[in-house]
């Protein structure tokens, strides 16, 4: 949940050395739409690449059309044999006709998406990172800078008690206790504890919202260990992350569902969960 946009020399580079281990290259442009920096995005479709089979693209209308219930999607393969495969499956998963006909007036009118959709879009993404990477940094938690997506990769490692994954846990269920549902680094196989991620996608009242009960919850926890003026002296941005899987990472990814299940049981627990989406409001 990184944000990044590789450069197209990046790109190229890895397809060489797919093409000479002859590896399949699985490339998921789901927020190249969702960019709020002015930085040149290269699709892997638009490269001349060495191994043309060995390429598969996929890309959804979730993110950039904000249409999460649609659930549609794209998979651009030259590979025969994954074809046929996938047309045995779409049998189990076809899209509804009437989805399929919104979908496609939708794409057709190519103006209104480039003059106004895109435009609007990327502006209030735009103004919206700034107003939550602000907001963060005023409570000394920076994050990783990123240039696309509707999230911040931030880091709250200061506020752990100790650098564990149970201390990252703690603190999580401690923000949602506060109304906030912020999900932890855990869930994305991160294995370095205490880094979160932050949804941004949303209309200023409502950010500005989470930032003041974020403030409130972190004061509570740490006031009896951690002095809230010493967390401030940090850099606004980070530049780098480490991301890995484990199995630890995977037992503790499937534990967070069953007990945020619980939590939302409990009467006395009260989740505040915002339907972002990038382009309302």
């Amino acid at each position: 949940p990184l944000g990044d946009i590789y450069p197209e020399q990046l790109l190229k580079d890895c397809l060489d050395f797919a093409h000479r281990h002859k590896l399949h290259v699985i490339m998921d442009e789901i927020y190249m739409l969702s960019r709020f920096e002015d930085i040149n995005f290269t699709s892997i479709l638009s490269l001349n690449a060495p191994d043309p089979e060995r390429i598969h693209f996929m890309w959804g209308f979730s993110k950039d059309f904000a249409m999460c219930g649609i659930r549609v999607a794209v998979l651009h393969t030259r590979n025969k044999e994954i074809r046929s495969a996938l047309n045995r499956l779409a049998s189990f998963h076809r899209c509804p006709g009437p989805i399929q006909c919104i979908l496609r007036q939708l794409i057709a009118d190519r103006e209104w998406i480039n003059k106004t959709y895109l435009p609007t879009i990327q502006r209030r993404l735009r103004e919206a990172h700034r107003i939550i990477v602000d907001g963060l940094a005023a409570l000394g938690i920076p994050v990783l800078q990123n240039s696309a997506g509707l999230y911040v990769w931030a880091d709250f490692r200061k506020f752990l008690k100790t650098q564990t994954t149970e201390a990252e846990i703690d603190l999580w269920w401690k923000l949602i206790h506060g109304k906030l549902y912020i999900n932890p680094g855990i869930a994305f196989g991160c294995c370095e504890p205490g880094w979160f991620r932050l949804v941004f996608s949303d209309v200023a009242d409502r950010i500005n919202l989470g930032i003041q009960r974020l403030k409130v919850t972190l004061q509570a926890y740490v006031s009896e260990t951690i002095p809230m003026d010493d967390l401030k002296e940090v850099p606004s941005s980070l530049v780098s992350a480490k991301m890995c899987s484990d199995d630890d990472s995977s037992e503790w990814g499937e534990d967070l569902l069953q007990r945020t299940s619980e939590a939302l049981t409990q009467k006395n627990t009260i989740v505040n969960v915002t339907a972002f989406t990038s382009a309302t409001g």
